[in-house]
């Protein structure tokens, strides 16, 4: 700034010199210049006058030259040109991962090609990799690079978060820990964010009983029938070349029926995942995903955490009880002969086959207790009190309270467990139905508490639920 040389000249003016400003930003990474032109015979203030306000305010990054030049000419007098900048701190980079392996959720499912039809032969369920493949890859995490403000000072950047590998089991790491192996040949997945190798275990015949019961870790692929009588569990997924007849199958993954499934009385299938097959006939099916089948379902109980969908051309659902979270979804449902068919949607199934079983065992237990409750008054009147008992008067006491006491708290527990339901019950805003052909005679829609009985045949429609009652929509 130039010194301050105010005075009042002849003609009664003001003389003062011109003026150098500098503004500076709260995070001191840029500064303005602002010259105040001179009044009078006042001078123009000049690259000293700026250059001792730098030094004043510790200036001494980044500093622009030509902008200072450019403020000092006259056109720029009153306005703020930047004559510093100082460099931000870059922040460092998450380590990241690259993975050469699809993961399930890119791979699983029917393909489906250009005219819309799903490939039920390809679902892409198993990926395997071989002892010593190369699973990941880590980038490790930066350090980030260092600014400056226009004081010089060294601002520190902010480090990139390190991650661990994600190694399960049957993987191993390389000594650096940068990238992540197959130990065993299998089949690789991610279970709770870890990259880990399951087994495959493979049987080229039926099972029957020249193979007994399989009860495996990792996913199962069967090229031929699972035979009546027959179990297959497995913690992964599970894959059958042919039918499933009257057996047990359980996954903690998937299950894919190329051939059919009539499981009878005597089989059921469970999967924690979705069930895939080509039609489902007599038998009882279950999965917390959805069941997709191409051709049809008859005469079965078929329950699906998400939904339930019959894709095929002719795609119908006759007969037994279809029960889904969200959608039940076909081309036809029942038939011309008023075949009785229920389906049930807008709450999990296994949520409204509890609710029904807590609400018979709730006044049973009731019962117990008024019965223990009543037993345990007429035992205090006849002797007065406890220590008045004989031994085994006594012990039958402290039975009966401490059984009082256990119904108490599974009575309460009950109650709040239906209260929970009940909520969950209402949840029914999604619920939906879908029929592309025809719904017949005989059906009985339920959506959530609301039910629908289908009096006549009912074209490309839609039931919802809207105001508590089930109503027909136009398909979308």
């Amino acid at each position: 700034m130039a010194e301050n040389t105010d005075s009042v000249n002849v003609n009664g003016q003001i003389d003062k010199d011109g003026e150098a400003e500098v503004f500076i930003t709260k995070d001191k990474l840029q500064a303005f210049l602002q010259i105040t032109p001179p009044m009078g015979n006042g001078k123009p203030c000049t690259l000293d006058d700026v250059q001792k306000v730098l030094s004043q305010k510790n200036i001494v990054y980044g500093i622009i030259g030509e902008n200072i030049n450019k403020a000092l000419e006259p056109e720029n007098w009153g306005k703020r040109i930047l004559i510093a900048q100082g460099e931000a701190a870059r922040a460092g980079k998450d380590a990241e991962f690259i993975y050469h392996f699809p993961f399930p959720s890119e791979r699983v499912g029917p393909k489906i090609d250009e005219k819309g039809n799903a490939n039920f032969h390809d679902l892409g369920l198993i990926h395997n990799v071989k002892m010593g493949d190369l699973l990941l890859e880590k980038i490790p995490a930066t350090e980030g690079v260092p600014g400056h403000d226009i004081t010089g000072k060294e601002i520190v950047p902010k480090r990139g978060r390190d991650f661990p590998l994600p190694k399960g089991k049957n993987t191993i790491p390389d000594e650096d820990n940068l990238r992540l192996f197959a130990a065993i040949d299998g089949n690789v997945t991610i279970i709770d964010h870890k990259v880990v190798i399951s087994p495959v275990f493979e049987v080229n015949e039926d099972i029957d009983y020249s193979t007994g019961d399989i009860d495996f870790v990792g996913s199962v692929v069967i090229k031929g029938n699972v035979n009546t009588g027959f179990k297959v569990h497995a913690a992964g997924d599970v894959e059958i070349k042919g039918f499933v007849e009257g057996a047990e199958i359980v996954a903690g993954g998937n299950v894919v029926v190329k051939g059919g499934i009539t499981t009878g009385n005597r089989g059921f299938i469970k999967a924690k995942g979705n069930i895939y097959a080509r039609f489902i006939e007599n038998s009882r099916v279950e999965a917390e995903n959805d069941v997709i089948v191409r051709e049809s379902i008859m005469q079965s109980v078929v329950r699906a955490g998400r939904s339930v969908r019959v894709t095929d051309r002719k795609a119908s659902i006759i007969g037994g009880i279809v029960q889904a979270c969200c959608e039940v979804e076909a081309r036809y449902i029942g038939s011309q002969l008023a075949t009785q068919t229920v389906i049930e949607v807008g709450v999990n199934p296994q949520y409204r086959q509890e609710y029904q079983q807590l609400l018979k065992e709730l006044p049973q237990k009731r019962n117990v207790l008024e019965n223990i409750t009543h037993n345990l008054r007429v035992l205090q009147k006849s002797i007065g009190t406890v220590g008045n008992l004989d031994e085994r008067r006594r012990l039958m006491l402290l039975k009966m309270l401490e059984e009082a006491k256990k119904l108490k708290k599974e009575i309460s527990d009950i109650e709040e467990r239906l209260a929970f339901l009940n909520e969950e019950l209402q949840k029914v805003a999604e619920a939906k139905v879908k029929v592309w052909e025809v719904v017949y005679p005989g059906v009985r829609i339920t959506l959530g508490q609301s039910i629908y009985i289908v009096n006549d045949p009912i074209k490309y429609s839609a039931f919802v639920l809207e105001d508590g009652e089930v109503r027909l929509a136009p398909l979308s």
